[in-house]
């Protein structure tokens, strides 16, 4: 298997790739989340791993906007311990930092820290936490990047303080492969994803959640943004899937009659610990 990560090394993507992947994984890496998808759709990768979603900051936006996007197929997910440091080329003292270099979703996981330890220091946005060290290794001004202790040691730089994200830190990540048809039964596990979109109307949410009720499918994550200049809603939908495929081509079939579309992104296993693709 090729899978492709968000790069470079050094970031929580390989830290998550290389629990979830077998020791005989290739990890090709990217510079953003936008070019995990190309890789994919070009064919470049078998495989894909993203961030999906962080316990502080919610779902990655662009990694929701890919599943929308691309024709992809969810295999599998992982969900990784986030432990963030605030990291330097010299041992400079908090009051010193002129400069934070972060990616958007690190910023959301230790702004309380920020606030309180380094409330005058600019901030700016890097594309991944191994960036973000690259530019403050060449970086003149006193400046920080947060990110993985990995990070510090693969660019020359010091911990100067651990442990500053929010508690109870986790980030999920999803595994991807291309989609070849529109529905396969060949999917195995225990959860399903599903996007819809839906006419922006009274009652239009309601009908679709109702045929998950009145089938006993148990709903653990729904989320709606608004498409087409607000004319209606998707809504990115986790469930707990039945285990006969032939029940869950049938509730496609009912959600099809309710929605503008859908698009099924497949049943894969939640979260183990000794899950290795």
């Amino acid at each position: 298997m090729i899978m492709g990560i968000l790069g470079p090394q050094g970031t929580f993507s390989e830290a998550a790739a290389i629990s979830y992947c077998s020791p005989e994984t290739e990890l090709v890496y990217a510079e953003s989340i936008q070019e995990l998808f190309i890789m994919l759709g070009q064919q470049v990768v078998s495989d894909i791993l993203i961030p999906f979603e962080n316990s502080s900051a919610g779902i990655l936006r662009k990694s929701l906007a890919g599943l929308m996007e691309y024709p992809v197929t969810i295999k599998g997910e992982t969900i990784v311990p986030i432990e963030q440091h605030l990291m330097s080329l010299h041992e400079y003292e908090l009051t010193e930092i002129e400069l934070v270099v972060t990616q958007p979703a690190v910023l959301a996981q230790c702004e309380n820290y920020l606030k309180s330890h380094l409330p005058d220091a600019r901030i700016e946005i890097a594309e991944s936490t191994a960036r973000a060290a690259q530019v403050v290794a060449r970086e003149s001004r006193r400046a920080a990047a947060i990110g993985p202790r990995q990070a510090a040691q693969n660019y020359g730089l010091i911990v100067i303080a651990s442990g500053i994200q929010q508690e109870d830190n986790c980030t999920r990540f999803l595994h991807l492969s291309k989609r070849e048809v529109l529905w396969s039964d060949s999917g195995a596990g225990d959860k399903g994803s599903i996007l819809l979109e839906l006419e922006n109307q009274p009652g239009a949410l309601y009908k679709a959640i109702e045929i998950f009720a009145r089938r006993n499918i148990n709903l653990c994550k729904i989320e709606s943004y608004p498409v087409n200049n607000k004319k209606g809603y998707r809504f990115y939908i986790e469930a707990h899937m039945p285990g006969e495929n032939l029940i869950i081509k049938d509730l496609l079939g009912e959600l099809d009659n309710h929605c503008r579309k859908i698009t099924y992104l497949g049943k894969y296993k939640q979260h183990r610990e000794d899950i290795k693709c």
